[in-house]
């Protein structure tokens, strides 16, 4: 063990270069985890004492014994350094018998050079150690060695809500593997019931296949036999290659469609696939499209359909499959524009053949008008049926809020008057988005601070609009854009995340958007142009 010395630098603290275990001079020190700090051969004898468990003398805490033992351990830099410093000196003065004293004066080290990092003596000051010429600076030594415990302090603090949260990412980290094995497995177990499950049919009919043409003695339907039942195993052959889908929450075997559709076309069992609620998500779908009849301007989601506007007195309803199989039709002189689908089942749309916003059944009977005698050109609107708030995008009258129920007008959006805007929406925050599609920009208002922004520029590189027709917000609260030639996922905030389409797709003039699934992350936008629905996976 250490021998104590009491020669030590000016006014230090004989504690802070002790030992807690043996109460002399710090030998060898090692440092753990929680900045506790002992002689190497200390800490030795107190791993053998306490079962060879290696746990802080101070705070208890327990810690795994490095490979290659306790020498591992991380050394104190700190009191190293100072260690070396006093042994240095004392080995100096030994003969003497006196204090720490500087080497070139014989003098006791009462200060301290912050440039050089050594311990010096007044006439230092005055020689090699100047203040004032740049080249150093001097603090008293006690005031340098408390700056050093005050650091060791805040490393110590620093340290531990490090270690904290590293130990809560490895719970997370560890939760997680569990949960992906246990998906795996599940997985595993799907596969082997889709193939067992897809042979017993094929069995069954392979034999009613047998005992009808045993019946026949022609060889000619015992070869037909032959060429359907080979083809049909080979499809089962093929179904083995499942899809590989990368995530981090979980594994999902996704049955394969090919071998299933062959099945039904022999009318052989009956197989139901999940729908895209149930997909799991970062699956990446080619982009879908559904020819409309006519130039498509509104465009939402009601179930599993869409809603498609024309600007005339018909709403066309269009499964996914790309089948009109209804029309709600209005009264003359009504002229559908943008949509919002409401939760009870009706439908909130602008209509600029009476200049106003109306509210529908899925029979196509008007139950409230608003606006009229206010609004002009209304286009966009976006409905807060929390609050009852219906906000209006009008193309000459700027943003207008009505209250729902009343039907009245509550206010106009200061910093929202004489723009051409297109089209509105709102966060989860509470923060009010307006496209303005002659200034070629999106606009935020945070009705908080009452602050009015520029949230997207104008111009053509990625990140940049022109034209903006629609906005959008998904569930994550990111910002989807429709503008020319171009649809874009922005964060709340206006950093641009990445281009939805491609150019290839030309999708040249984009009208309403419509976010169709969560999960996966699939947005629909009515291609006006082109007469299509276009969808897209982000």
């Amino acid at each position: 063990m250490a021998s104590k010395n009491t020669s030590i630098i000016g006014d230090i603290d004989d504690k802070v270069l002790e030992c807690s275990i043996c109460n002399e001079r710090l030998e060898d020190p090692k440092s753990l985890s929680c900045h506790h700090s002992f002689c190497l051969k200390c800490l030795e004898n107190w791993v053998q004492t306490n079962h060879g468990k290696l746990t802080c003398p101070i705070c208890r805490k327990e810690y795994p014994i490095p490979v290659g033992g306790l020498e591992k351990l991380a050394p104190n830099t700190i009191l190293n350094n100072l260690l070396e410093t006093i042994k240095q000196h004392e080995e100096k003065n030994k003969a003497k018998g006196t204090a720490s004293l500087c080497a070139s004066h014989d003098q006791p080290l009462k200060m301290y050079c912050t440039k050089c990092k050594v311990p010096i003596c007044i006439e230092c000051t005055e020689f090699e150690h100047i203040a004032g010429d740049g080249k150093h600076e001097l603090i008293n030594i006690v005031t340098a060695f408390n700056t050093f415990k005050e650091t060791s302090e805040d490393l110590k603090k620093a340290a531990n809500e490090s270690i904290e949260k590293i130990e809560n990412v490895l719970k997370i980290v560890t939760k997680n593997a569990k949960e992906l094995e246990e998906s795996k497995d599940a997985s595993l177990t799907d596969i082997d019931n889709q193939v067992q499950e897809m042979f017993l049919i094929i069995q069954k009919k392979a034999d009613e296949m047998k005992k009808k043409l045993l019946k026949s003695e022609t060889a000619i339907a015992m070869k037909s036999y032959e060429i359907v039942l080979n083809k049909l195993m080979d499809e089962i052959n093929k179904s083995e290659q499942i899809k590989q889908i990368s995530t981090t929450r979980q594994i999902n075997f996704i049955r394969n469609k090919h071998p299933i559709d062959l099945l039904k076309e022999n009318d052989i069992g009956n197989v139901v696939l999940k729908s895209l609620e149930d997909m799991p998500r970062n699956i990446v779908f080619k982009p879908l499209l559904i020819k409309v009849e006519g130039e498509p301007y509104g465009l939402a989601k009601f179930d599993d359909c869409f809603l498609v506007s024309f600007i005339r007195n018909e709403i066309h309803k269009y499964n996914q499959a790309g089948e009109c199989i209804s029309k709600i039709t209005l009264s003359e002189g009504v002229m559908v524009n943008r949509m919002y689908k409401m939760k009870n089942g009706n439908i909130a749309f602008s209509d600029l053949g009476n200049k106003c916003i109306q509210v529908c059944d899925m029979n196509g009977h008007v139950i409230k008008s608003i606006g009229k005698g206010v609004l002009m050109d209304p286009r966009g609107i976006h409905l807060d049926e929390a609050t009852n708030h219906i906000y209006v995008a009008d193309w000459n009258k700027g943003c207008v809020l009505f209250d729902l129920n009343s039907g009245k007008i509550k206010e106009k959006q200061r910093g929202f008057l004489g723009g051409y805007y297109s089209d509105v929406a709102l966060t989860k925050t509470g923060q009010l988005l307006v496209a303005d599609a002659v200034d070629n920009q999106v606009l935020s208002y945070d009705d908080k601070d009452k602050s009015l922004k520029v949230l997207i520029n104008e111009g053509d590189e990625d990140g940049e609009v022109m034209m903006p027709w629609d906005v959008v917000v998904d569930e994550n609260d990111n910002i989807i854009v429709a503008s020319n030639n171009k649809l874009q996922l922005f964060s709340s905030d206006g950093h641009f995340i990445k281009r939805i389409d491609k150019q290839e797709d030309g999708i040249s003039s984009p009208q309403q958007l419509c976010i169709i699934s969560h999960n996966p992350c699939m947005v629909a936008v009515a291609h006006y142009s082109n007469n299509t629905i276009n969808m897209f996976n982000y």
